[in-house]
């Protein structure tokens, strides 16, 4: 069987991390991986025994892509092997936002912090990031992001 990694991602950074999850089963666990975006995603769902969705987290908020894809096709993931992975700024995911990812029944949720990359926004976000005090850079965990991907096969993606 195939593994869908959804990747729902504003400004790339979210995207990468799918799709490192991806290489990662495909190199290290011989599992054969799909990255597509939300608008893309729903045409796999038939032909595939598991799902990563991986959604940043924007000024606390779940990306709106990506619940849209969780909420529309519901029906659908529950028949799947579901992961969620969520990325974003702070250190660690909200619990109200984690407990909103959990009721879709994951068998893992992951949180990871991911990239704010100056160039790759637009000005109103960059005055959001300066009144907020936030700080610019890379700040996703590879080794830990890597550990959770390989982790995943043992845990029903095939």
């Amino acid at each position: 069987m195939t593994t869908l990694v959804v990747a729902s991602s504003k400004h790339g950074s979210t995207r990468e991390i799918g799709e490192r999850i991806a290489d990662v089963l495909r190199t290290n666990k011989g599992v054969t991986t799909v990255v597509e975006d939300t608008e893309d995603a729903p045409g796999w769902l038939a032909t595939v025994g598991a799902v990563v969705v991986a959604l940043p987290v924007y000024g606390g908020r779940l990306d709106k892509a990506g619940k849209a894809f969780l909420d529309s096709r519901r029906a659908e993931l529950a028949d799947k092997s579901l992961f969620i992975l969520a990325s974003g700024a702070g250190p660690e995911l909200d619990p109200r936002l984690r407990a909103t990812l959990e009721a879709y029944a994951p068998k893992e949720l992951g949180y990871f912090r991911g990239a704010l990359v100056e160039e790759r926004l637009s000005w109103s976000e960059k005055l959001v990031i300066r009144l907020a005090k936030g700080q610019y850079g890379d700040f996703r965990d590879w080794p830990a992001i890597e550990a959770w991907g390989k982790s995943l096969a043992t845990r029903g993606a095939s």
